[in-house]
């Protein structure tokens, strides 16, 4: 069974501008619109799993760099730990200069040491990406690329998963597709939306059982299926663990009005869908999970996941500033100032009568 949608022509002239990376806040550009990012909306919810990962990765750096903790608690600091004259919009990060960190002092060394997280993220999102590129050409070509030995683990535990449930490229309706709701302003990247048929295997029939009512025998002798949007996600731990702000991801997905073709302006309206699917991919093994992302859970977590993100975003900053209530005085001397600008510049513009 294939879900086909009859695509409509997109609007004239450039429709998809890009995306848009503004302080780890991700946008969509499409059309004259700048769509928030269905991962930016999950991700306005609190991890507090994340922050332990964050403490431990701390914690097993400071272990792991004791000698040098010592040594750097007898250097001075040299005033320059938080200097950017490095990287971008500085010099070379080869090069060195006088502003630059020492790397060896007690601020330096305690500074590289909080940050091991992020470099440890960095890592991490590198390899989910390449693990990505590795799943979407399967699902166009049929056949895994060649690709990294460190993400081996992952690629073999995505075949496991297409192996359980007897998936083939032809199932997969979208891979890789930008996902856009202009009315309700956002658009995400979906991994894929798969069609699941019960009389493949005996996981296929269980799983369509689960979502249909219909027992699993039944349902594979009847050939039932059902339409999911799917997302992968990567984890080194050796036990599956998933969070609710996931979910919401993949409801924004799924709520979707319309589905770009990869690589072209071409949209087609969001096909039908029975639910979502979180598939883990570890090194140890795959795990399935299906997630809610109905209706109610859109209305009542997506929606106002987004406001709350937008508000962050756009206006956070002001409600917490000592610029946002300005004394009177400050005000008026703004205004005159305004004013006396004005009166220039028509002052400027008027042209002098010749002299007879």
């Amino acid at each position: 069974m294939t879900v086909t949608a009859e695509p409509t022509a997109a609007p004239a002239g450039p429709v998809f501008h890009g995306v848009e990376e503004v302080d780890g806040n991700r946008y969509y550009l499409i059309d004259d619109l700048r769509l928030i990012s269905c991962s930016t909306v999950a991700g306005i919810i609190s991890k507090e799993a994340l922050v332990r990962w964050a403490a431990m990765m701390t914690a097993k750096a400071a272990f792991a760099e004791l000698p040098a903790i010592v040594i750097a608690s007898r250097v001075k600091p040299c005033g320059n730990t938080y200097s950017r004259c490095a990287g971008e919009g500085g010099h070379d990060r080869e090069a060195r200069c006088e502003s630059c960190p020492c790397q060896q002092c007690k601020e330096c060394i305690g500074r590289w040491i909080a940050n091991r997280h992020a470099e440890e993220s960095a890592r991490r999102a590198d390899e989910g990406t390449r693990v990505h590129d590795v799943a979407e050409w399967w699902t166009y070509h049929g056949e895994i690329k060649p690709h990294d030995l460190d993400i081996a683990p992952y690629v073999k535990a995505f075949e496991a998963w297409i192996a359980e449930y007897g998936l083939t490229p032809d199932d997969f309706v979208a891979s890789e597709a930008i996902t856009v709701n202009r009315t309700a302003g956002y658009a995400g990247t979906c991994d894929g939306i798969v069609v699941i048929h019960a009389d493949r295997t005996p996981a296929a029939a269980k799983l369509v059982a689960r979502i249909t009512g219909v027992p699993a025998k039944q349902a594979a002798k009847r050939g039932l299926f059902v339409v999911l949007v799917i997302d992968f996600k990567t984890r080194e731990g050796e036990d599956a663990q998933f969070y609710p702000p996931q979910a919401l991801q993949v409801t924004g997905y799924r709520h979707a009005e319309t589905v770009r073709i990869k690589g072209t302006d071409v949209e087609a309206p969001m096909p039908p869908t029975d639910g979502g699917m979180l598939v883990q991919l570890r090194p140890n093994g795959v795990t399935p999970r299906l997630v809610m992302c109905d209706k109610a859970t859109f209305e009542a977590g997506f929606l106002p996941a987004m406001a709350t993100a937008r508000w962050v975003i756009e206006q956070g900053a002001a409600a917490i500033s000592s610029r946002t209530f300005v004394l009177p005085e400050t005000l008026a001397a703004r205004r005159r100032k305004a004013e006396k600008q004005a009166a220039e510049a028509a002052a400027a513009q008027t042209i002098p009568t010749p002299a007879a």
